[in-house]
């Protein structure tokens, strides 16, 4: 094993809780800009205010979050792994390379 179970265990920790915090505070964003591409026939926002507007209004703020854990639910296990091969591979590019030319 290239690290210890305990290191893996708090990259995964880290990994999943940073992924997480920048889901929440950026999804209200990715709903406003759903909301303005899915226009097909009908117009129903006429710009980013009034879908902001438009969203709090009709759904309250919940309505920002509409659809965000099974986004997490999709996102957050590819930013775990992505995150653990990386710290490892780090690490193990630190603990056997050779800087010897």
């Amino acid at each position: 094993m290239i690290c210890g179970f305990e290191d893996n265990v708090e990259y995964l920790a880290v990994a999943a809780a940073s992924k997480i915090f920048a889901t929440v505070s950026t999804y209200p964003y990715q709903v406003i800009r759903a909301r303005l591409q899915n226009q097909r026939t009908k117009i129903k926002y006429a710009g980013v205010l009034d879908t902001i507007r438009k969203i709090y209004w009709a759904e309250g703020l919940v309505g920002f979050y509409k659809g965000l854990a099974p986004n997490v639910i999709r996102v957050l296990p590819g930013t775990c792994i992505t995150f653990l091969v990386y710290e490892n591979l780090s690490w193990a590019f630190k603990e056997y390379g050779t800087y010897d030319v």
